[in-house]
């Protein structure tokens, strides 16, 4: 592997921080001061530099003047945390743990959109649409944040109605694929004790990826987003938010392509001469589509009570969403997918919070959520599957290419969860400087789930009657089937953790946390989970249900203060041990759940900031990990790996590395300030950030190892003194570098082997005008 051999970026972006710092110890002053960071990390507002958690705040501003858009493009800022793109569902990561793709359960790392748990990630369609903070809590977060945070979580606060009157739109155009935004913001008051605000964005674009076959740009996206807010504010003590919030997302085309097309590359050229394996040039013999519509209520209610704060998250969220997608993804006529999802969920918290004592404080809370996910898959096997007969795998399992054209099969997926939570943080202060804070948490969850797969026709809903295609389904590990189970998980996510202020500059904290993720049902699936039921040569039971997960977690860290507050700098070293780690694979037809024996994410992670000068700031961050499975001894195979074992095969993957987490990721960014005039600003900024090389696929597949990487960034904007306009050039990944974020082998084509790109490089300019 290529980890001997490390890029200096990683190792040099503190070290420059760390010595421009000290070179500007001298002229440290007071107007050289940064901004206090308020972060609500612990259900609390508090300074960033006095929670003992190892937490990334991004702020509205920072949003805008770094060109970010979405959680994807939000990665290349907070270290340890990667997002990327899959066929249906973003896959969230933080230091390396992360659930993958399976539309049956929710991620590792909760997301938290205005206090509100987002279960699925369709749920919100524009969570970047006038944003006033977000704050990425690294690590296990069990007792404040519940279930599903075993690995971190991402709060996004949307931001509120103002009491005096503004407005902004913004239009941006994107000149290498002609896409364009309009965002438009108007907030103020509306009568007397009462502001309102409304956002609304709309997104078209063109895409970066060349279908050949299709003859078309992909992904081509068209989205319209909109949130209005009300506020409230009857009496000093009473605060009343009301938010709805609605979208709509419709897109053509993907962004992956075949990388590696195995034994088939003439036969995909026979299909579609112009196939070539080629950056940014895809074919696929299907007109993918998406169309996704959201929206969701929340009512939050804050009451003073003088020493307590009594607080209400009442909300109300669904989504529907229809895909189609070429599973083979090649112009091949293999597998063509149509799925449609439908999910609802109803949450209410009620928590009250204690003012800062002297000796002690707490919060205290509980916490229900229902929901309802239902999924109809539909797959077409094409006629391109038997002429793809010679396939090493198929032949060796008995297939004869004898394939109808009009075989598939119709999945019907059903789960109703309930969730109840009680929890509590209590500080004790024994003296000005040491703090200790005991959390517990108990959570329940009951969960109903069936599946029924039904041998079908070409991409419909009638059974197949037709006993040679029925075999050769079964042949290919499809049986039609029923399958149903429930079950209950009960669970106690306790937390220690110890602050010692050394001084007013420098904090020192040590923390013990537990958290678990609730175990629940694989919604894709090709046989039942009964062992005897199936031809033991080409038929084997998958697993419907899978177990919870749990953490054990273990953090030192620090947060200091440096020249005379011009400069802070934080650190944390972690550990942290995963038992029945929740593990999604992709076999080639669908993500297949299981559940890895144990697995440790542990390393470091620096971050900080330093105002070299009235008009110059510096921020960096820099991380080490080492992800790695303890035991994992039935893991998925590689292509390489079942040429050598067609049927049966399993590899152990006890000591290897986690996918999705780079040993080494480094950020460094320049933020400047020029007055031009008495009326005119120049605001610059420009990021890189560098990402070590890693594995993209769970099985580890020598294919998916993608190298290291730098991605820059960077924004130049001219305004007015008094705010009224800007117009800025934006330029995302300069160096134009090739890079994936999500791969693995094509369906029924073993062999083959697909990846996802990200975006290549983008200039756009943009033109905002306020009041």
């Amino acid at each position: 592997m290529k980890r001997e051999q490390k890029n200096t970026f990683a190792k040099t972006a503190m070290m420059s921080a760390i010595s421009m710092a000290v070179s500007a110890s001298a002229v440290a002053d007071a107007s050289l001061v940064l901004e206090e960071v308020i972060v609500t990390a612990q259900k609390r507002e508090q300074s960033l530099q006095e929670v003992p958690v190892s937490v990334s705040a991004v702020s509205g501003e920072q949003i805008s003047s770094s060109g970010i858009k979405d959680l994807t493009s939000l990665s290349s800022y907070v270290p340890n945390l990667k997002i990327n793109e899959g066929p249906t569902e973003n896959g969230i990561y933080i230091r390396g743990l992360g659930s993958g793709e399976n539309q049956g359960f929710e991620q590792s790392v909760g997301m938290f959109v205005d206090g509100v748990y987002a279960g699925k990630a369709r749920q919100f369609q524009a969570p970047f649409l006038d944003v006033g903070s977000v704050e990425v809590l690294r690590g296990p977060q069990g007792t404040l944040y519940g279930k599903n945070t075993i690995a971190g979580s991402i709060t996004i606060t949307s931001a509120r109605p103002t009491d005096e009157l503004e407005a902004s739109i913004m239009t941006e155009y994107e000149f290498e694929e002609g896409g364009q935004t309009t965002e438009a913001i108007v907030s103020g008051p509306l009568a007397e004790n009462l502001a309102g605000r409304i956002a609304l964005r709309y997104t078209e674009a063109d895409g970066f990826m060349d279908n050949t076959l299709q003859d078309d740009e992909e992904m081509d996206t068209n989205a319209l987003a909109g949130r209005v807010s009300l506020l409230w504010t009857p009496t000093d003590e009473l605060d009343v938010l009301f938010k709805y919030e609605s979208g709509n997302t419709e897109t053509a085309g993907k962004n992956n392509r075949i990388i590696d097309a195995g034994p088939y590359l003439a036969a995909y050229q026979a299909f579609d001469p112009n196939f070539e394996v080629d950056e940014y040039q895809r074919s696929t013999s299907d007109a993918e589509t998406m169309d996704i519509d959201s929206e969701s209520f929340t009512l939050n209610v804050s009451y003073d009570l003088g020493s307590h704060e009594l607080t209400s998250i009442t909300a109300y969220s669904t989504f529907e969403a229809d895909d189609v997608f070429d599973a083979d993804f090649s112009p091949a006529d293999v597998i063509s997918v149509k799925l449609n999802q439908e999910y609802e969920q109803v949450s209410q918290e009620f928590r009250i919070t204690s003012e800062l004592g002297d000796k002690f404080d707490y919060i205290a809370g509980v916490y229900y959520q229902s929901s309802e996910f239902d999924t109809n898959r539909l797959l077409g096997a094409g006629a391109a599957l038997a002429a793809l007969a010679a396939d090493p795998v198929l032949s060796g399992a008995g297939y004869t290419g004898a394939l109808a054209t009009t075989t598939g099969f119709n999945s019907q997926f059903s789960q109703d969860s309930e969730t109840y939570a009680v929890f509590g943080s209590l500080s004790w202060h024994p003296t000005d400087d040491m703090h200790w804070t005991l959390g517990l948490r108990y959570s329940k969850e009951d969960k109903e789930a069936e599946r029924s797969l039904l041998i079908s026709e070409y991409l419909g809903t009638s059974a197949q009657t037709d006993p040679a295609a029925i075999l050769d389904m079964n042949i290919l590990g499809i049986f039609s089937h029923d399958v149903e189970g429930n079950h209950t998980d009960e669970n106690l996510s306790p937390s220690l953790k110890f602050q010692y202020d050394v001084n007013s500059d420098v904090m020192l904290y040590a923390s013990l946390s537990k958290a678990y993720k609730s175990g629940g049902y694989s919604e894709p699936g090709t046989t039942g989970d009964e062992l005897g039921e199936y031809n033991p040569i080409v038929g084997a039971p998958t697993t419907f249900d899978f177990d919870q997960e749990e953490a054990l977690a273990f953090e030192v860290g620090g947060k200091t203060t440096l020249l005379d507050g011009a400069a802070v700098l934080n650190f944390a070293l972690f550990r942290t041990e995963y038992d029945d780690l929740q593990v999604s694979t992709y076999d080639g037809i669908s993500f297949v759940v299981g559940n890895a024996a144990k697995a440790i994410s542990q390393g470091i992670e620096i971050d900080g900031m330093v105002r070299l000068s009235e008009s110059l700031t510096m921020t960096g961050s820099m991380s080490y990990l080492d992800a790695t499975y303890d035991e994992f001894a039935n893991a998925n195979c590689t292509y390489a790996q079942n040429l050598v074992t067609p049927v049966g095969c399993t590899q152990d993957l006890g000591g290897e590395t986690l996918a999705n987490a780079p040993e080494w990721t480094a950020n460094l960014a320049f933020d400047h300030v020029m007055a031009l005039s008495d009326n005119l600003e120049l605001m610059s900024h420009i990021d890189f950030s560098y990402t070590d090389d890693q594995y993209l696929a769970s099985d580890l597949d020598e294919r998916s190892l993608q190298d290291d990487y730098t991605l820059v960034n960077a924004r130049v904007a001219l305004s007015n003194s008094e705010g009224n306009w800007e117009v800025a050039l934006l330029g995302k990944n300069l160096t134009d570098e090739e890079y994936f974020t999500m791969g693995g082998d094509a369906g029924f084509q073993d062999g083959a082997f697909f990846a996802f790109s990200g975006a290549p490089r983008t200039v756009a300019i943009q033109v905002k005008l306020s009041m």
